[in-house]
């Protein structure tokens, strides 16, 4: 559960506080959601120099229950934008691209891995416009990890095959995660469906639910960053970078 609240002893300062409200009260599920719950506060604490990433303030237990404390960042999310303003343009799709693709340089040279990168978790702030990455809630480290030991999160239609197929993410895996992000954006066409449809194949075929046309240079840093093949991907933001410059 996620609260909007005050700060008594900081004048007030709104922030948001995340209780950890399990459905299950036993077993390996409430074990393994207790586990992500910890590791987001070590991940929120890992990335605090990043003014565009939430501060974490505080994380504690209290009666038994996990809480953490964050900062609070006032703005719409890209999906609730996408609904009111409608589908963005190829300058719009720029912008996000340019915006985002340093925060995310960032988580990764911090060795994170976010896992979970859509439109409903980048928040526009108010005072600046600024783009916020949000919910490290099912972020890891960046390592090898045994596929049978791998847990599969994420959001379907958004997450790449390989964290799907086998729980594995790497940079790669998030620069998928964003390209579909852009092309819900451009298109307004939820990847959920597709993905329910045709599984990973219409991402060979995006461009056909298109309304406007976009330049070639964006279509083909799109058509990389959407590769099913991870290898074929991008392998880190700042690659994505130069080509959009």
């Amino acid at each position: 559960r996620t609260y909007l609240a005050k700060n008594a002893d900081n004048l007030n300062e709104l922030c948001v506080i995340k209780q950890l409200a399990p459905q299950l009260q036993s077993g390996s599920a409430l074990k393994k959601a207790t586990q992500l719950f910890k590791l987001e506060a070590q991940r929120l604490k890992q990335l605090l120099e990043h003014p565009q990433i939430p501060s974490l303030y505080a994380y504690f237990e209290e009666n038994n229950e996990l809480y953490l404390v964050q900062q609070f960042v006032e703005g719409a999310n890209l999906s609730q934008e996408l609904k009111h303003q409608g589908k963005f343009n190829e300058l719009k799709i720029r912008e996000l691209l340019k915006n985002l693709l340093p925060i995310l340089d960032f988580v990764h040279q911090q060795n994170v891995v976010h896992r979970d990168i859509k439109p409903a978790n980048i928040i526009r702030r108010v005072h600046d416009r600024q783009f916020v990455l949000i919910d490290f809630g099912v972020a890891q480290q960046q390592a090898a990890q045994p596929a049978n030991t791998a847990t599969i999160v994420g959001s379907p239609g958004y997450t790449s095959l390989e964290q799907m197929e086998k729980g594995e993410s790497s940079s790669s895996s998030d620069l998928y995660s964003l390209g579909v992000t852009c092309f819900h954006l451009l298109t307004n066409v939820h990847p959920f469906h597709l993905w329910a449809k045709f599984g990973y194949s219409w991402t060979s075929n995006w461009r056909k639910y298109l309304r406007e046309p976009i330049s070639k240079e964006l279509g083909y840093i799109l058509d990389r960053m959407l590769q099913t093949n991870k290898q074929d991907r991008y392998q880190s933001a700042l690659e994505v970078l130069e080509d959009l410059k």
